[in-house]
């Protein structure tokens, strides 16, 4: 029973179901689309450039980008008269209202260490062993280099009178890449996949990386002085001792795995498990990047661990995780 002014837990599970609805028909729907969305968005701006574009595949790109914003705009729309329901007709304001009061670091903290650990395991090892120094290079010296453009073009450009600590912080925030769109095409058309790797690999490493420099600037923008001494104390802290603390638990965990035999519930449970304890050690207890400690470790089990997993397990554990 629902009392006066309060709103029944069971109702959050309406948001969820709304969610998964939502998400299950626009992947339907827009499978009709042969083009992706990205493309359409990057072919578009450039059709200027030739009046066969101009005149004929501008109107294509129109079309299939029109008919994804209608389709979300029909769900939102849906969502809107699910209100006029003459039945329990805030049943739906009262379950986004259950979402938006909980704490925004409760989810952030339910989904950052699995998802992090979950794409980096998913590496293929050869792959990873070839390509790291790319991955690297592009993760950390690219990173400086995004977030350094971006923090000029934010202090020179954008009205807001911006110190250079808040300019940086905002290129900061910038600079990390999020490349599942491209990934998803590259390997829709069959696309070199150590290009595929490098890509996804270093999407993964620049996550962390940026954390790291945002941190670092925050004591900046939140007033703290700091020498050229502890800045770099600072940085070797959060990037290097969280990278130690992901390398150690996937060694560990590697070992451990190899001593169960045949087992892979399991397994899985405890790699689900060392995800969790690496970001708590590396966060909380060390003071160091979380995210960085559980890609680091999602990396050393791909190239350390596999080995110690049977082929039958190892595929289980990856279509969990996946």
């Amino acid at each position: 029973m629902e009392e006066a002014g309060h709103v029944a837990p069971t109702l959050a599970l309406l948001f969820v179901l709304t969610c998964i609805l939502i998400g299950i028909a626009t992947q339907y729907f827009l499978s009709f689309v042969p083009v992706p969305y990205t493309a359409l968005l990057f072919v578009s701006s450039r059709q200027h450039r030739s009046r066969f574009f101009r005149k004929h595949f501008s109107r294509f790109v129109l079309f299939c980008a029109s008919c994804q914003d209608a389709i979300l705009q029909v769900f939102g729309l849906g969502i809107g008269l699910f209100q006029a329901v003459p039945h329990n007709a805030d049943a739906f304001t009262d379950t986004l209202k259950l979402w938006m009061g909980m704490d925004p670091h409760l989810l952030l903290l339910i989904f950052l260490p699995t998802i992090g650990f979950s794409k980096a395991i998913g590496q293929e090892p050869h792959l990873l062993r070839k390509n790291w120094g790319q991955i690297l290079t592009l993760a950390w010296p690219g990173v400086v280099v995004s977030f350094l453009l971006i923090g000029v073009f934010a202090k020179y450009f954008l009205p807001y009178n911006w110190t250079w600590p808040q300019a940086l912080l905002f290129g900061a925030m910038l600079a990390a890449t999020d490349p599942v769109a491209v990934v998803a095409v590259l390997q829709s058309v069959g696309a070199s996949e150590k290009l595929t790797n490098v890509i996804d690999g270093e999407s993964l490493v620049n996550d962390g990386s940026s954390l790291v420099i945002f941190l670092v600037l925050q004591q900046f923008v939140q007033g703290y002085s700091l020498s050229a001494g502890e800045i770099v104390v600072s940085f070797v802290h959060l990037a290097l001792l969280g990278a130690a603390i992901g390398l150690g638990f996937g060694l560990v965990t590697s070992f451990w795995l190899a001593c169960i035999f045949n087992n892979p519930c399991l397994e899985i449970v405890l790699t689900f498990g060392a995800a969790y304890a690496c970001y708590f050690v590396s966060e909380e207890l060390a003071g160091a990047s979380g995210l960085l400690a559980v890609v680091v470790m999602g990396f050393s089990m791909s190239v350390l661990g596999g080995r110690q997993i049977m082929n039958r397990i190892k595929t289980e554990m990856h279509t969990f995780w996946e």
